[in-house]
């Protein structure tokens, strides 16, 4: 059966955008993280993440990361986890984008200490914790879940629209696109990225000339898959490989000068959940900062609290989805949130000798 084009782009858009709904990122963002992640793992880290999730019941196909990625937000609407719902995004105060952008100069929305950034520092400690003593005060089921939280708070890390509070995160702003009614921030969950998948060139269907069993074993046979190896071919190893080092360093201490302003009171501190090992302010701060410089347009530019009805813009178009697409803004943030992920899981999981360097990154069992 010929199935005409126009017919099969709608399905994937539906598919994807569906998907999105019922999880956040959307699925399909946290699951192409968490893919780009496997493909740069130490060899032994996934079978010791694999027997961490599912210590019972192993899966009954090859053990992934994508669906230990979405794990947090197919449990969010549940009584007992619903205490986490806070960590999975951070909003600075004052923070109005694009006019605006204030990533915790100012202090934090919400209550102190439940956000993405504190998420992520909490949940590495734990597992920082279990890792080095073989053991947790909190049992084994608050290392598991540590394990699948942080996976996820990283892919969220990496969504600009989690690292705002303006209306909720853009989920109170109403826009068209591809014709359709949506808000803003399902714009950034989905459906962006089901236009990166329509428009991935037909050669990446087929495996990468690169030696390639790292890669493709990472791979699930996904509607995502051509996406993916476009990201790594012509991202990871090509306009970004240079970059890779700097993506997953950590500053070192504070200097003195700061400690002492920090010590009287002169400053907040919007990096206190980072340390030498992970440091998820640092890593988002650049992400906020685009925000106010390319993921908000000027259509979307109006005063807090403004009472004014306020049109409902077009955002399929060259000048946005376009320009979001040309600058490779949403595939490098894909890449960065995968390569991250898989850092701070060698960090955490891979041999001694392994780590000594900082934060190692492999593919096909070579270090890089």
């Amino acid at each position: 059966m010929r199935i005409r084009y126009a017919s099969f782009s709608a399905y994937i858009f539906t598919f994807v955008t569906n998907t999105a709904q019922v999880y956040a990122w959307g699925a399909v963002g946290h699951e192409m993280t968490a893919t780009i992640a496997q493909m740069y793992l130490h060899p032994s880290v996934l079978p010791q993440i694999c027997a961490i999730v599912y210590p019972y019941t192993p899966p009954k196909e090859p053990c992934h990361l994508a669906p230990i990625a979405t794990w947090a937000d197919r449990v969010r609407g549940l009584p007992q986890y619903r205490w986490a719902s806070g960590f999975h995004y951070v909003g600075g105060i004052h923070d109005w984008p694009p006019s605006t952008c204030m990533f915790g100069q100012d202090g934090w929305e919400g209550r102190d200490g439940v956000n993405v950034l504190a998420g992520i520092a909490n949940t590495t400690r734990i597992l920082r914790d279990y890792t080095a003593s073989g053991v947790n005060q909190d049992g084994f089921e608050r290392v598991s879940e540590s394990l699948k939280y942080v996976i996820h708070f990283l892919g969220d890390l990496h969504q600009p629209l989690h690292l705002t509070a303006r209306e909720r995160g853009g989920n109170e702003i109403k826009v068209h696109f591809h014709r359709r009614m949506t808000n803003f921030h399902s714009v950034w969950d989905s459906r962006l990225i089901s236009n990166g998948i329509l428009s991935t060139p037909s050669n990446y269907s087929r495996p990468l000339p690169y030696p390639a069993d790292g890669i493709e074993d990472s791979l699930r046979g996904t509607i995502y898959d051509p996406y993916i190896r476009s990201i790594v071919w012509e991202g990871l190893m090509q306009e970004w490989k240079d970059d890779l080092e700097e993506w997953i360093s950590c500053p070192s201490a504070l200097s003195n000068q700061h400690v002492d302003q920090l010590r009287f009171g002169q400053e907040s501190d919007p990096a206190r959940w980072d340390n030498d090992f992970v440091c998820p302010y640092h890593w988002a701060k650049p992400t906020a900062a685009l925000n106010c410089k390319v993921i908000f347009p000027p259509e979307l530019d109006w005063a807090p609290g403004s009472n004014e009805t306020h049109q409902a813009y077009e955002l399929d178009t060259p000048k946005y989805a376009g320009k979001i697409r040309k600058l490779r803004i949403l595939e490098k943030l894909l890449a960065q949130g995968g390569i991250r992920t898989a850092a701070v899981l060698n960090g955490l999981f891979a041999p001694e000798e392994a780590r000594r360097s900082g934060l190692p990154l492999y593919i096909n069992n070579i270090s890089l």
